[in-house]
């Protein structure tokens, strides 16, 4: 099936933005492969999506858009990981021990985040403040900290739209 050239654009545009390529094929309505065709035809041409979609992440344009996708990025993998250990057959300290490295991984990212971006501050400090109370738990409540992970992905939400 032929696809039009505003199909191609939009395809490149959102992978330059940021999107994934079968992300952007999605978007595009176009099949995977057909994405990584047109990706690698034009590259043979001279035009590097990948180059494009590095200046455009450095471009003054794309700093707001990079430090948001550098943000949700990471939450995406911290909410995966959290699933995973949900539903993994390890014991329930080793559980608990790693969703506290969990949150001190989240909580440095949210500091050293903040000090580039002092925007994000007021949701690196609630963060910051969300590891506290994992790490009080983890010592003191272990029990309680297992009954608060399955929340712990709208207390983010929450904490995003009013941070973020």
């Amino acid at each position: 099936m032929a696809h039009s050239q505003d199909v191609r654009d939009k395809l490149r545009r959102l992978y330059i933005e940021g999107l994934p390529l079968n992300g952007a094929a999605l978007s595009s309505g176009v099949s995977y492969d057909t994405a990584r065709d047109w990706k690698t035809k034009a590259k043979a041409k001279g035009d590097d999506w990948d180059t494009a979609r590095a200046a455009y992440r450095i471009s003054d344009a794309g700093i707001d858009e990079l430090n948001q996708q550098m943000v949700e990025d990471f939450s995406r993998q911290m909410i995966t990981t959290l699933r995973e250990l949900e539903v993994a057959e390890i014991p329930a300290a080793s559980k608990v021990g790693l969703m506290a490295q969990l949150s001190d991984a989240n909580a440095k990212f949210a500091k050293a985040f903040a000090r580039i971006n002092p925007a994000f501050s007021g949701l690196s400090v609630s963060l910051d403040t969300l590891k506290t109370i994992a790490d009080y738990l983890r010592v003191n409540d272990p029990q309680a900290l297992r009954a608060l992970q399955p929340n712990l992905e709208d207390i983010g939400a929450i904490l995003g739209k009013r941070y973020g």
